[in-house]
């Protein structure tokens, strides 16, 4: 399907990639061919850009011969829609050929997972297209992270399903995921190439000189056409067949192999460019955007800058609304005396009885917070925090006193995503003083008591209480504060980018003959923001459990899983080895888990898994790109809330 007039006229992520390259570099790393005489020059500027864009990707020919394939035009805005507008075209496809699949399940498990999936692609479109009117490039891959991340839980519902119906959407999906996913990796290349750009400063930003502030508002710079052009000043014949990539490397026109969807034998691409992977490049940098060649490095890493937000208005309005500093003092408030509004109560003394009747008279899409305070009580109920509805605020009157809890569980036939108690999916939300619980009991295995699928989320002075599956921390950015996490396997799951401070993780007592697991954290695609990061928490034993359990910090759920335990107190309950693998050696050699200045008698790394993904101490400067003012940009967001927050790295 094609993009509406309205969106064309917007900026898309890939456009915004070329955009920044082609007004940047074009005339820097597009190789001019000099004839003998010297007189004529020749380059392929569009093979150029190609290349050039495509370089970072994990399918990098199915990227370079789908815009060989669609065409690139001359005018940035006509390079924009390309991998956008046909990745958003197979998610569309695959959502109006799910009806088949689900016809044909004869599974209701699976048939319920279809329905779920129409639901999660809806967002991973959303998340692609809210892209456009962001163009601050940090901002850009958590969109697209995001993207991705709905698409792999879709395929996930489809687990321990029977039939066929999970391979059909997966096969649905196939063209459309890879395309998200290069869409993703583009912007490594854009972020490299920004460092050193000449792009013209823009006056609204804090600091033009940082990199991950510039945007494709900069520049409107166009593309060479075949015929003489001026390039850096030189006059230049574009009608060359080799361009220049760096590092003294030259490429050849791509010829367009035969056996193609969109023009792109995908899979060749992924067996030989996986192939190429493992003998050109190292593991993922830690900073999980960059994969560096082998004796090449770059200097240039967007972990590791600030982050930097245009102050317009018009952004404001993403800002989570306790940004607003006329209200920052909302999340210290005396519920006494505070104004919310919304009451919730069970004797009657507030507006609603429900919590779930107060979140739906909340506005939709407003950038001021809409406060629900929650009197004391045992609210039975499952929540759910629409995507529509921004920047609703939880206020409860403690943890011991408000508490919602529910039942929902895996084994009664509720795929996990859908069994949280409470599910937040509107961004800038904020819980303070509850409890979110999940009684479902080991035997009923999955069971969330709270699902976060909201960005720029922060939680302070909760708990979340359940067995397997306890946090659901889904994806984009999140941020905890002296909450307590119980639980007993993977109990804190999920890909978003998640730091949790000063939070007590709390092992159960398992079923028999099970073994308990911190975490399982998620992340699908080696270019994604996702990851768990704990600072100055505590992991121990509850102490109801009898005898204590034996335990690990976490397993690696998905390919490139990231976790990282800092400043952190780890009991005697923590096994020797650290982290326990999934399946076989799945993730081990791709993941990245990472200790740093822990202490406690699990602290002990000698003995951890000799996985090249397992990083027993890692250094002060790898450690500083995981603290929340770099990993997610939490200075931008946190500090407004009211809520403690230490920006960088925390004493032991």
């Amino acid at each position: 399907m094609a993009l509406d007039a309205a969106k064309k006229k917007k900026i898309t992520v890939i456009g915004m990639a070329v955009v920044l390259v082609v007004g940047a570099v074009v005339g820097s790393i597009v190789t001019v061919r000099r004839s003998r005489r010297g007189k004529k020059t020749a380059v392929l500027a569009t093979t150029a850009v190609v290349i050039i864009i495509c370089k970072y990707t994990d399918f990098r020919r199915v990227c370079e011969e789908t815009l060989q394939k669609l065409g690139i035009g001359r005018i940035p805005r006509e390079l924009m829609t390309v991998t956008f507008s046909a990745a958003v075209e197979g998610i569309q496809g695959a959502i109006e050929s799910s009806f088949v699949v689900r016809e044909a399940a004869k599974d209701p498990r699976a048939a319920k997972a279809v329905d779920m999936c129409k639901e999660l692609l809806d967002c991973s479109i959303e998340d692609l297209k809210r892209s456009l009117d962001r163009e601050n490039v940090v901002n850009l891959r958590v969109w697209l992270s995001g993207a991705v991340t709905y698409q792999e839980t879709c395929l996930d519902a489809f687990e321990n399903t029977t039939g066929d119906a999970g391979v059909r959407m997966r096969k649905l999906l196939e063209v459309a995921n890879i395309l998200t996913r290069n869409s993703l990796a583009m912007l490594d290349g854009v972020s490299i190439l920004l460092e050193n750009s000449p792009l013209r400063s823009d006056p609204r930003r804090v600091n033009p000189n940082i990199p991950g502030g510039k945007t494709i508002t900069d520049t409107n710079t166009i593309l060479p056409v075949p015929g003489k052009n001026v390039i850096n000043g030189q006059e230049v014949d574009i009608q060359g067949q080799q361009v220049n990539i760096g590092n003294g490397q030259e490429a050849v026109v791509p010829v367009p192999r035969k056996k193609t969807i969109l023009g792109v034998d995908y899979k060749a691409d992924i067996t030989i460019q996986h192939q190429q992977q493992q003998q050109t490049y190292t593991r993922a940098e830690i900073e999980g955007c960059l994969m560096t060649k082998v004796g090449i490095r770059t200097n240039f890493n967007w972990q590791k800058e600030p982050i930097v937000e245009i102050k317009t208005n018009e952004d404001k309005k993403s800002y989570p609304s306790w940004a607003d500093t006329s209200r920052r003092s909302l999340i210290d408030a005396d519920p006494k005396t505070l104004k919310p509004n919304a009451v919730v109560s069970q004797d009657g003394s507030g507006q609603f009885k429900t919590i779930m009747e107060a979140v739906n008279t909340a506005p939709q899409k407003k950038p001021e917070p809409f406060v629900i305070l929650i009197k004391a009580g045992v609210y039975k109920e499952n929540v759910l925090v629409p995507r529509q509805v921004n920047n609703v605020v939880f206020l409860g009157e403690g943890p011991e006193n408000t508490k919602i809890t529910g039942n929902l569980n895996y084994v009664d036939g509720v795929g996990t995503y859908q069994t949280a108690t409470v599910a937040v999916n509107g961004d800038g939300f904020i819980a303070k003083d509850i409890w979110f619980e999940n009684t479902a009991g080991p035997e009923k295995h999955q069971a969330v008591a709270l699902r976060v699928s909201a960005d720029m989320a922060i939680f302070h002075n909760c708990v979340m209480d359940a067995f397997q599956d306890t946090l659901y921390a889904h994806t984009y950015r999140q941020f905890y504060r002296q909450c307590t996490i119980s639980g007993t396997i993977d109990f804190i799951f999920g890909d978003a980018a998640a730091v949790f401070q000063d939070c007590k993780l709390t092992v159960k007592q398992p079923m028999a003959n099970q073994q308990c697991m911190v975490t399982a954290q998620g992340r699908k695609d080696r270019h994604s923001i996702g990851g768990l990061v704990f600072q100055g928490c505590t992991v121990a034993a509850d102490p109801a459990a009898n005898p204590p359990p034996k335990a690990f910090l976490g397993r690696p759920w998905k390919e490139f899983s990231r976790t990282v335990f800092m400043h952190s107190f780890i009991d005697q309950i923590i096994q020797p080895e650290g982290w326990s693998p999934w399946t076989g050696t799945f993730g081990q050699s791709t993941c990245y888990y990472a200790e740093f200045q822990n202490t406690g008698p699990g602290s002990n790394t000698a003995q951890r898994a000799k996985w090249l993904g397992v990083k027993r101490s890692i250094n002060p400067i790898d450690a500083q790109r995981f603290t929340p003012g770099v990993y997610i940009q939490g200075d931008e967001w946190i500090p407004k809330s009211g809520v403690p927050y230490d920006s960088g790295l925390m004493k032991a």
